[in-house]
């Protein structure tokens, strides 16, 4: 979550390529992130569905991603600009608490769909109870109480921008000694544990028990076998975005996080997970542009691909009354003109 500090030991870190990997990775995550959970939303609320209980952590997940692409012009212009952060302390707060929200958030919502397709799969009559609206939004409201109280605390305890040797001003980075082993280390821990540990292991629990579940009832109708594998699929995305966007970073940042605070390694540790944490950061990023594939398998009735018979320019174009007219009277005249004479 956090760039390079000023530790005790004044350990120095350089990795130049961060100035061109996060603006790519960034402009092309806003883009595709952008487009896609705009598209979601729109879905959502046009047909109406944002409410069915089936969609809501749904439509959570979407909106904590939209608001953290909205935070990355700040954070391309940051790092195009070498690091220097020129909008203030407000908004280093607001987009660095935005960017720990999507991060934990989006593990705690992504646990939360597989419990739901867990339950759905092995316990059927008991999610026939929880399948209830208030149980879904009660999930959600968890979730964001915990954000919340983690977020305020970052914020709350201290500035989150520090200026650099040559004057440059540092957002979520260049932190002291005193800070990592106080709020930092604090906050990295909890989220590590609460936000990653406990999601990836109810994820890695809920995808074998729904596969044997599947497994061991042949003799199911082939409705409930659909739902079950559609359950399967959901899960599977779901690791699949865990493994790729989240794992590589909360390693690093663990291994980091305890080089910071002096339990383990020195210098070159911290130079080292300095280099791995800029492309791991920037692989956590893409959660927003993968996210709409757990749309696309677990939200109920979703169609990704909109009708094209309906989107204007492809519509058959209707030539105009004098047109047609024209062409009938072309077209006849022709085949009497073609027409094999009778006479002898």
């Amino acid at each position: 979550m956090w760039n390079s500090s000023r530790s005790a030991s004044n350990c120095s870190e350089s990795a130049d390529f961060q100035y061109v990997l996060f603006p790519v990775v960034y402009s092309s995550v806003f883009v595709l992130g952008l487009a896609g959970n705009l598209f979601v939303l729109g879905y959502f609320l046009r047909t109406k569905s944002a409410t069915v209980p089936a969609n809501v952590l749904l439509v959570n997940l979407a909106t904590i991603d939209l608001l953290f692409v909205l935070t990355l012009p700040f954070r391309i212009a940051y790092h195009a600009l070498r690091n220097d952060w020129i909008f203030g302390e407000a908004l280093c707060k607001i987009t660095g608490c935005l960017f720990f929200a999507n991060l934990y958030g989006s593990s705690l919502f992504l646990a939360c769909i597989c419990l739901e397709r867990y339950v759905a799969v092995v316990h059927p009559l008991r999610h026939l109870h929880f399948r209830k609206l208030r149980y879904r939004v009660g999930a959600a409201l968890v979730v964001w109480a915990v954000l919340l109280a983690a977020i305020l605390y970052l914020a709350l305890r201290g500035p989150l921008t520090q200026p650099f040797a040559d004057g440059r001003t540092a957002c979520l980075e260049n932190f002291s000694s005193s800070s990592w082993k106080g709020r930092i280390s604090s906050v990295s821990i909890f989220a590590a544990v609460v936000g990653f540990l406990l999601p990836l292991l109810l994820i890695g629990v809920c995808y074998p028990l729904i596969a044997c579940q599947l497994l061991v009832a042949p003799g199911m109708q082939p409705g409930s076998r659909v739902v079950r594998r559609k359950a399967l699929r959901t899960v599977l995305v779901v690791l699949g975005v865990f493994l790729v966007c989240f794992v590589p970073y909360h390693v690093v940042q663990l291994v980091h996080t305890l080089g910071r605070v002096g339990a383990l390694g020195g210098c070159s540790l911290i130079r080292a997970t300095y280099v791995a944490r800029r492309v791991t950061m920037a692989l956590t990023s893409f959660n927003a542009c993968l996210d709409p594939l757990v749309y696309y398998f677990a939200a109920e009735r979703f169609q990704w691909q909109p009708n094209w018979k309906r989107i204007c320019c492809l519509k058959k174009l209707q030539r105009p009354v004098w047109l047609q007219v024209l062409s009938a009277h072309t077209g006849s005249s022709a085949a009497e003109n073609t027409m094999p004479s009778t006479t002898d």
